[in-house]
């Protein structure tokens, strides 16, 4: 075999082992991916209510639990809640399912980790509240 032709032959294991090695990162979320605190804004309209921003601090423990400071906007009236509690889990493919505040939101974490992308989904009523989150 020529020199040209291992060099070809290097050159595609070499991209061969970086394309499954990046297939592998995206597909490994776990619980754990999502951990620390992370910077929240949200906004929507509630149903009834009017409309809805808020931010705040979730933190996230690695092993499912997590804990939230908010600050709440709704209809032009600041409103404080306590600090809450819930749950999370993420699925292999990154996806995020959580409770807290007595409703659930689907999540997407992005950028390594470094973010999410979240959605209320528990409203039967029409409610339309989503969100960005950065890691502190």
């Amino acid at each position: 075999m020529s020199q040209r032709n291992h060099i070809w032959l290097w050159t595609l294991v070499v991209l061969w082992l970086a394309i499954g090695m990046q297939a592998e990162d995206r597909a490994g979320c776990s619980n754990a991916a999502l951990h620390g605190s992370y910077g929240l804004h949200a906004k929507g309209t509630v149903i009834g209510v009017g409309d809805f921003a808020a931010v705040g601090r979730f933190t996230f423990d690695g092993r499912g639990n997590l804990t939230a400071k908010l600050f709440v906007r709704v209809n032009g009236n600041n409103v404080e809640p306590p600090l809450l509690t819930g749950t999370y889990s993420v699925g292999p493919d990154c996806i995020v399912t959580d409770t807290w505040g007595g409703s659930t939101h689907v999540s997407v974490i992005v950028d390594n980790g470094k973010g999410y992308f979240i959605l209320n989904n528990t409203s039967d009523e029409g409610d339309t509240i989503s969100g960005e989150a950065r890691r502190q």
